[in-house]
C-alpha cells in the first residue's frame, strides 16, 4: 500500500511539473502547383532546356511541425525549447535523415538577455528563433515560390548550424544586439569530426538591428572560419591540416520604411573569399572556388491590395574569383512578384511569378541560365 501510494504521489508530481510549463505543438503546411521553363547555354549553344508542372511543398513558405515549450524558473529566468522539422507537404516525407533539421535549441532568458545552445538558424535568415536580418529587409526573405528564385538567391546564405551558441540582447533605445558562434558539426560519413577545430566549418556573426516607428534599420557582419581540407585514410578521418582555406567573410545591411500604402525595403550584400553565391552556384555555373568576391543589392516592396499583400521585388548580383591566374566572372537578376490573399487568420491563397537571368564567363567560355517560374498555392498555419 505504501508502495502504491509513494507512485501515485511520484506521478502526481510529474503531472505538476508537466502541466505547469507552456508546450505548444505548432506548423504550417503549404502546398502548390509549380510551372517551370528553364535553359542553359554554353558559347551561346542550347545545352539543356527542360519545362514542368509539378506538385511541390513550401511555395511561398516551409511546411514544418514544430514543439515549443518555457518554463518561468524566477521572476528573472525563463528557460525554454524549440524542436522543428521540415516537412514536404506534397509526399509526407521529412527533407533529410535528421529528426529536428530546422531547429533543435534550449534557451535561457535572463535579464542580461537570451542565450540559445543547439542547432539554430542564423541571424541573417527570416527563420528560427534568433534570425532579423532577411526577414525585415530583403523583400522575399531567404526565398519565396520554390524554384522561383526570389529572395536572396544571388547572395552569399548563412543558414542553420549545428552546436551554434547564440545571443540577443534586450532592447535599448531601439537597439537589439545579435551574436553567434557555431563550433561545427560533428558528424561526417564514416567518422566524426573534432569540434570547435579547423576540422569543420565554423560561422560566426555580429548583428544590430535599429526600430524606430515605421523605420527599421539592420546590419549583420558574417564570417565562416573554414574547414582545413581534412582527407579519409583507409575510412578512417585524419586530423592532421591540410590546405589553408580563405575564411568566408560577408557584410549585409538592409533598411525598411513603411508608408502606409506600401512597406519598402532595400538590402545590400559585400562578400569576399566565399565558396558558393546562391544561385550561380546551384546552377551549375560556377564549380568549386574558395575567393569569390562580389555584392548583391535587393530592392522590393509589400503592398497591400484588394484585402491581401502584393509582394514585388528585383535583385542584381555581380562577382569573380579573385584567385591568381583565373579570369572568372559571373553577374545576373531576378524579378519576381507574389500575391498573398487571406483567407482566414490561419489560411492564405497564393500565386507567384519570378524570372532568372544568370551568368559566367572567363576568358575563353561563357555560360548563361534563364528560368521562368509560376505557381500557386495554398498555406494553412496551425
Amino acid at each position: 500500500m505504501k508502495k502504491t501510494l509513494a507512485a501515485v504521489a511520484v506521478l502526481g508530481a510529474f503531472a505538476g511539473s508537466a502541466f505547469a510549463a507552456d508546450v505548444t505543438i505548432y506548423g504550417r503546411l503549404d502546398t502548390g502547383l509549380l510551372y517551370q521553363d528553364s535553359e542553359v547555354k554554353f558559347n551561346g549553344d542550347v545545352i539543356a532546356e527542360d519545362t514542368s508542372v509539378s506538385m511541390e511543398s513550401g511555395g511561398s513558405t516551409t511546411s514544418r511541425l514544430g514543439i515549443k515549450g518555457s518554463e518561468e524558473i524566477s521572476e528573472n529566468l525563463t528557460v525554454g525549447f524549440v524542436l522543428e522539422k521540415k516537412l514536404m507537404s506534397d509526399d509526407g516525407t521529412g527533407d533529410n535523415d535528421r529528426f529536428f533539421d530546422r531547429e533543435s535549441t534550449v534557451y535561457a532568458k535572463t535579464n542580461f538577455g537570451t542565450f540559445y545552445f543547439g542547432r539554430v538558424n542564423s541571424m541573417w535568415s527570416d527563420g528560427g528563433s534568433t534570425n532579423f536580418w532577411a526577414g525585415n529587409y530583403v523583400v522575399f526573405g531567404t526565398g519565396t515560390g520554390g524554384s522561383i528564385g526570389a529572395g536572396t538567391g544571388l547572395m552569399v546564405s548563412h543558414s542553420r548550424a549545428d552546436n551554434r551558441i547564440s545571443y540577443i540582447s534586450p532592447e535599448f533605445a531601439g537597439f537589439t544586439v545579435y551574436a553567434e558562434y557555431s563550433m561545427g558539426a560533428d558528424e561526417v560519413t564514416n567518422g566524426t569530426r573534432e569540434e570547435n577545430t579547423r576540422e569543420g566549418d565554423r560561422p560566426a556573426a555580429l548583428g544590430v538591428n535599429y526600430k524606430n516607428g515605421a523605420f527599421g534599420a539592420g546590419l549583420v557582419v558574417s564570417t565562416v572560419f573554414e574547414n582545413d581540407g581534412y582527407t579519409w585514410t583507409n575510412g578512417v578521418l585524419n586530423h592532421e591540416h591540410g590546405t589553408d582555406p580563405e575564411d568566408q567573410w560577408t557584410v549585409n545591411l538592409g533598411t525598411s520604411y513603411d508608408f502606409g500604402f506600401a512597406k519598402v525595403m532595400l538590402a545590400g550584400q559585400y562578400y569576399k573569399d566565399a565558396n558558393t553565391v546562391g544561385l550561380f552556384t546551384d546552377e551549375d555555373l560556377l564549380g568549386t572556388f574558395d575567393e569569390l568576391e562580389g555584392y548583391a543589392v535587393a530592392l522590393g516592396a509589400d503592398i497591400p491590395l484588394a484585402g491581401g499583400t502584393l509582394t514585388v521585388g528585383a535583385t542584381y548580383g555581380d562577382g569573380e574569383d579573385k584567385a591568381d591566374g583565373s579570369t572568372v566572372e559571373f553577374d545576373g537578376y531576378n524579378v519576381a512578384a507574389q500575391y498573398k490573399y487571406p483567407l482566414s487568420k490561419r489560411t492564405r491563397i497564393y500565386g507567384t511569378i519570378g524570372y532568372t537571368d544568370l551568368d559566367a564567363n572567363d576568358d575563353t567560355d561563357d555560360a548563361e541560365y534563364k528560368s521562368f517560374g509560376a505557381n500557386i498555392g495554398i498555406a494553412h498555419y496551425f
